[in-house]
């Protein structure tokens, strides 16, 4: 039985967790692996938000409505018709287009649709169809996971929603430093709510690659020649992702774990939000590994031996802070013990030390470690990871 139907959602925070839920719907619709978000965080591309393949059709277009103020709270018949005029450039040629919004259902919209679809049978155009809320709800609940990936209070077992949805683009996130500040704000109060619940990290050329797969399947997946290019699109598309898991990883343990996410509050929304973004652009850039023209610092685990070291790459004048300050802090404070990170300067704890502290944190936690293990073993506290260079 179903008991979902029996609750009024809300809709989600973001136009983006929004978009998040149209795809997830769509996909177990249809049934649809490949399914993906199309074009850039806050725009679409003529019109189109989503492609996937419906049955024989494909490609089928959906536009998530979303604007300045949200959630949308109408849709009206002339956006609907100009909506339709952009989703006619799309190429390749739609066979199928949804327009879905947090709007209520609307029979007027939802007859300028079928009206719309019966002048197109004649050109050859595609089908055109509007999904209000409360349609979208209805298709939510009837898959199982959706809902509790969406709507969390009424999962059966843990409550795992989706909290958030953050974008990158060219290993940069698509928010301002204000809105990281919101967000991460809001999601120290959301994992305390739902510690089971997930982000996701998601990057524009993630969303690339899987439509170049699509359509290079579509036009040539069955000589050498084409299962060879599918084959090395599938490798970049192996690595993107495994560097947003790695991310979202590390956003764990910075906002998800009681201690970090106190380390976080104490220190400020502006420090904060550079650990933050420099931990997600890090683990996002493939080229973070090129370590030319860099300097080391290394840092020490707490109850570690001297050859688990991490190797911490920053810019020389970085590294040339870290001294003067040292040399700063003796004078005022000569009985100060000045080799551990929460002595460093500012920016380059915030930057470099405390990201590299949460990548070693995560990929111990990859090995079989544990939390509690890393709290034993006092990895939470900043005071007690040696450094030298």
């Amino acid at each position: 039985m179903n008991h979902y139907a029996y609750f009024e959602q809300a809709p989600p925070r973001s136009w983006d967790q929004f978009e998040e839920l149209c795809a997830d719907v769509f996909q177990d619709e249809w049934q649809d692996a490949a399914l993906v978000r199309h074009g850039r965080a806050g725009q679409s591309q003529h019109g189109v938000d989503i492609v996937g393949r419906a049955g024989a059709l494909w490609p089928v277009g959906i536009q998530c409505k979303k604007r300045s103020v949200w959630p949308v709270s109408e849709v009206t018949v002339s956006e609907l018709e100009a909506e339709v005029e952009k989703a006619k450039a799309f190429n390749p040629p739609l066979k199928a287009y949804f327009i879905v919004s947090t709007a209520p259902d609307d029979t007027v919209l939802q007859e300028r649709a079928r009206t719309i679809t019966e002048s197109h049978r004649s050109l050859g155009l595609f089908t055109v169809s509007v999904v209000g809320w409360g349609e979208l709800v209805r298709r939510a609940t009837r898959h199982t996971h959706v809902a509790a990936k969406h709507f969390g209070f009424y999962s059966t077992g843990p409550a795992t929603p989706l909290l958030a949805t953050w974008r990158a683009s060219g290993s940069e996130l698509l928010l301002d430093d204000r809105e990281l500040g919101i967000a991460i704000r809001e999601l120290m109060h959301d994992f305390i709510d739902f510690p089971a619940g997930r982000v996701i990290v998601r990057q524009k050329e993630t969303e690339d690659l899987l439509f170049s797969i699509k359509e290079r399947q579509a036009s040539d997946s069955q000589s050498l020649d084409g299962r060879e290019a599918i084959l090395a699109l599938r490798d970049k598309l192996e690595a993107a992702r495994s560097r947003e898991a790695k991310a979202v990883a590390g956003l764990q343990i910075l906002l998800g774990h009681h201690i970090m996410r106190d380390y976080l509050r104490i220190i400020g929304t502006d420090s904060a939000t550079l650990v933050v973004r420099s931990f997600v652009e890090k683990e996002l850039d493939p080229h973070f590994t090129n370590i030319s023209g860099l300097v080391k610092m290394r840092i020490y685990p707490p109850n570690a031996p001297p050859d688990q070291a991490v190797a911490v790459f920053m810019p020389g004048a970085e590294l040339a802070s870290i001294g003067s300050h040292r040399r700063k802090l003796r004078t005022e404070y000569p009985k100060l013990a000045t080799d551990n990170i929460y002595e460093l300067p500012k920016h380059v704890k915030f930057r470099y030390a405390i990201p590299a502290v949460i990548r070693e944190m995560s990929a111990r936690l990859k090995e079989g470690k544990t939390l509690d293990q890393l709290d034993k073993w006092e990895w939470f506290e900043m005071s007690a990871w040696r450094i030298t260079y």
